[in-house]
């Protein structure tokens, strides 16, 4: 793999969010929402509660109210950000957070699918009855959203009865979300009920310290979540022309496997998530990336036997992610990370990289629960030294060489899930676990 160089909490020093945003559920005249003022109370945080009165069940079960309080909301929501002057929804580090119960989490949700520039930096749900399959893939690729806790009452019963009366109801209050990415988090509360969320302890040691984190300055974006072909292009100009030949340029013989222009937009053509990127929120553009690529396996066997360099790879040897195979090999041709975004006082698995691969590994994951596919082998070719400690900390072992002399490593996952998993990374463990319970 090639690799490019009643107890108050305490506040995050230097950090305050401009505004968070509560909205409560229905039967209730959400009493929760002074408790959580009072929690963030003594900051600079300002703090607005969507107050749409007691809603009651009746209305509820009736669908056009719903989509009435989504509108509702957005209009409520424009007057707040535009009274607060320290809000601003371009900056990533200025935007609203919010806190959402019950019905609170459907409106929210529905009205950032519904209207564009809605943009948040952390939301926090509790008794959430949005469904299990919520499209959050949207919201990360239009960057609407940073970074998402949901909690989940193991005892909790209205998402399902929600799920079962109400349409685009569902159990993401109970069950969770089935979102495969480390930027939403399923916190599964075992004795939690429908509001026991609610509580000032709670919302003090738990809610306040994941709203006041400092925002990432990079977020994920999965090729499968880009849908305009120029921005595709304009993304992989970028990680070719700037982060390849930053991270790459000076290697020996990196002029003669260099990509040329337009074979990557063939491989994409096939399979658009060989690619995962870290996306400046800032300037937009790409901060890394790992192309990782399904392959059939007789072109596997040639970059295997070291016969195939990576600017000779055809796009009809790529395979996409589902299709009619449910066990794939994977090729995992580069990571990189741009010069401005490494630190190089953390060594290899810094804040970036480890972000890449959890995103890359969760991925795998995502197609393996959504769709039954499992990936079997993992191969690379490691330029330097870093890359060939990051296949190592995969498991991955030297099978060969490339014609240039550089190390081959390959992984049968078949040996992770007979072994000890205590030493991988959690990402990996997790995709490990989801193979074995496949299999049983």
């Amino acid at each position: 793999m090639k690799r490019g160089a009643g107890v108050k909490p305490a506040k995050q020093p230097g950090y305050h969010p401009p505004l968070i945003i509560s909205i409560h559920g229905i039967r209730t005249d959400g009493a929760w929402q002074k408790a959580f003022a009072s929690a963030v109370s003594g900051s600079s945080t300002k703090v607005e509660s969507f107050d749409y009165g007691r809603y009651g069940l009746f209305r509820f079960l009736i669908p056009p109210f719903n989509t009435q309080m989504v509108d509702r909301f957005y209009d409520w929501y424009d007057r707040v950000v535009k009274s607060c002057p320290v809000v601003d929804l371009d900056r990533y580090d200025a935007r609203p957070s919010a806190v959402a119960h019950s019905l609170g989490s459907w409106i929210l949700g529905n009205a950032m699918l519904k209207f564009e520039d809605i943009r948040f930096d952390k939301l926090v749900f509790a008794g959430s009855i949005l469904p299990q399959d919520f499209d959050w893939g949207k919201l990360f690729a239009r960057d609407q959203v940073g970074s998402v806790r949901n909690e989940c009452g193991q005892q909790d019963t209205w998402p399902r009865w929600a799920g079962r009366f109400v349409a685009h109801t569902g159990t993401a209050g109970s069950q969770g979300f089935e979102w495969f990415d480390a930027a939403v988090e399923n916190v599964h509360c075992e004795w939690f009920g429908h509001s026991d969320s609610l509580m000032r302890p709670h919302i003090d040691r738990q809610w306040v310290p994941f709203l006041f984190l400092p925002p990432s300055p990079l977020a994920l974006l999965h090729g499968r979540d880009i849908h305009d072909g120029e921005q595709f292009s304009k993304i992989l100009d970028h990680t070719g022309d700037i982060i390849d030949t930053e991270a790459f340029g000076e290697l020996p013989h990196y002029l003669e496997v260099e990509i040329p222009a337009g074979l990557s937009l063939t491989w994409i053509r096939v399979n658009p998530d060989i690619y995962t990127f870290l996306i400046d929120r800032k300037s937009r553009r790409p901060a890394g990336y790992v192309n990782a690529m399904p392959v059939e396996d007789a072109l596997y066997s040639s970059i295997r036997g070291g016969k195939m360099p990576d600017n000779a790879i055809p796009s009809g040897g790529i395979l996409p992610y589902v299709g009619t195979r449910k066990k794939l090999k994977i090729y995992m041709m580069s990571i990189a990370i741009g010069e401005k975004y490494r630190r190089w006082g953390d060594g290899i698995f810094q804040q970036a990289y480890v972000q890449l691969l959890t995103g890359f590994l969760d991925k795998l994951r995502y197609y393996a629960v959504q769709h039954g596919v499992r990936v079997t082998h993992f191969l690379a070719t490691a330029w330097t030294p870093e890359g060939r400690r990051i296949c190592q900390s995969f498991g991955m072992t030297e099978i060969g060489k490339d014609e240039f002399g550089d190390s081959i490593l390959e992984l049968d996952l078949a040996v992770l899930q007979r072994g000890s998993s205590a030493k991988l990374m959690p990402a990996l463990r997790r995709l490990v676990r989801v193979y074995s319970q496949l299999d049983s």
